[in-house]
């Protein structure tokens, strides 16, 4: 009996030594882990897995990869200055930091606010062959100008290209400490009409000798009095012209001869006798056309018919697969059955389309450079529109010479490829 008590005694010993085992072996399980773990992060600390040594290769222009339509906005083509950035502490924490791990390049695109005035010495001497005394020119100005190329562009480009009046002109510059009043304003327009001068002649010439190209007129007041700003313009160049009159004697005497040129018109009586005077051939504007026959049917119902014929004919034309022959013999049609309608106005629209523009409603399917509206004429004078609205035409006849020589210019810029500033600039360092 002593035995067997014994024996069980030394059991449950065993048993309770095999659960001492056990947690402690669990125990030092986690005192393992625990163990790896601080050791990974000492490991970290003192150089993570992602250090890698000095990158020395040239940064990467930043932007969407070739072929990706990305939505950001594009890098310039131009980089005026480059500035490296870096850094060997840690802006959180202090902590020196390693070798450098990345390069990548960031632009940033700004303006300097800034008036700068600079006074030039200018040195005269003698010239014994010219027996007088010459100086040097200062280049950044025209002659006798108060401002620089500059400073004057950005006054014409506010008050041509932005139409801004004179008044918030002269506040905006205020703002750089830059005090200018109305007259200088005047004066600084005026030096630049003579200076691109040669520029506008030019464009006079390109206009007459392009073979298509738009025109249309717009009122335009000369202290208080009504006179006309008419313009001339195609894909390449736009040219404005002040006349006291609304009459052929104008597109006449600017263009000249145009025999075998042509024109795109809004049906305005001034432009019929054109093709007699100077030889150009009309394409009457279809936006002006479609206006006219929706008023038409607005009032008349039998004009509804003509309203519906038209479109469909104008979206035939458009197609280019409808021979102009078979154009003008629906037109000849929808003339017929008119001759039954009871208005007088819808009758008298279709004498003049119909009849006295026959020929000129097609051009445009037979010569693709040629544009069946006047779409082009109109977005072209709205820029004076606006600036009519704003100041209400110009003071003097010099005045709206001015605005319609460097309204030319402007429009003309804009159409060519390139920064507008920089072509202007150029521009004025050529005339000078």
């Amino acid at each position: 009996m002593g035995l067997k008590k014994r024996l069980k005694e030394l059991e449950e010993i065993v048993k309770h030594q095999a659960i001492i085992i056990h947690e402690q072996a669990k125990e030092i399980i986690l005192l393992r882990n625990e163990l790896n773990d601080l050791r990974g992060v000492i490991k970290e600390k003192s150089k993570p897995a992602f250090i890698k040594e000095d990158v020395k290769e040239e940064p990467k222009i930043s932007g969407q990869k070739k072929g990706h339509d990305g939505y950001s906005r594009h890098i310039p083509k131009r980089i005026d200055e480059i500035k490296p950035l870096d850094s060997d502490e840690c802006k959180d924490c202090g902590e020196k930091l390693s070798g450098i791990q990345n390069v990548r390049s960031r632009v940033v695109t700004d303006v300097e606010m800034k008036v700068k005035n600079t006074q030039y010495i200018i040195h005269g001497r003698y010239c014994k062959n010219c027996g007088k005394i010459i100086e040097p020119d200062v280049v950044d100005a025209l002659p006798n100008a108060r401002f620089g190329l500059k400073l004057m562009l950005l006054i014409m480009i506010m008050k041509i290209g932005i139409r801004m009046p004179s008044n918030k002109i002269t506040e905006f510059l205020l703002l750089f400490g830059l005090e200018i009043s109305d007259g200088e304003i005047y004066n600084v327009l005026n030096q630049l009409k003579e200076a691109y001068g040669n520029y506008y002649e030019k464009l006079v010439e390109k206009i007459k000798k392009a073979n298509v190209k738009n025109i249309d007129e717009t009122s335009w007041r000369i202290n208080g009095e009504n006179n006309w700003l008419w313009i001339f313009i195609n894909k390449e160049a736009a040219l404005y012209v002040v006349n006291k009159k609304r009459s052929s004697k104008v597109p006449i005497e600017t263009l000249g001869n145009q025999k075998g040129k042509f024109g795109t018109t809004d049906r305005f009586s001034a432009y019929n006798i054109l093709v007699e005077e100077t030889g150009i051939l009309q394409q009457i504007c279809w936006a002006h056309l479609m206006r006219n026959t929706k008023d038409l049917a607005k009032n008349y119902p039998e004009a509804k018919y003509v309203h519906k014929r038209f479109k469909y004919i104008y979206a035939k034309a458009k197609e280019g697969k409808t021979s102009v022959e078979k154009l003008l013999h629906w037109i000849d049609l929808i003339r017929e059955r008119g001759r039954s309608f009871k208005s007088m106005n819808t009758k008298k629209f279709l004498r003049s389309v119909c009849v006295n523009h026959r020929d000129d409603l097609f051009r445009f399917v037979d010569n693709p450079e040629i544009e069946p509206t006047n779409n082009r004429a109109e977005s072209g004078l709205r820029p004076a529109v606006v600036i009519r609205k704003i100041s209400g035409g110009s003071r003097s006849n010099d005045g709206a010479e001015t605005t319609a020589k460097l309204l030319s210019i402007m429009q003309t810029m804009k159409m060519q490829d390139g920064n507008i500033i920089d072509n202007f600039t150029n521009l004025l360092y050529k005339a000078k």
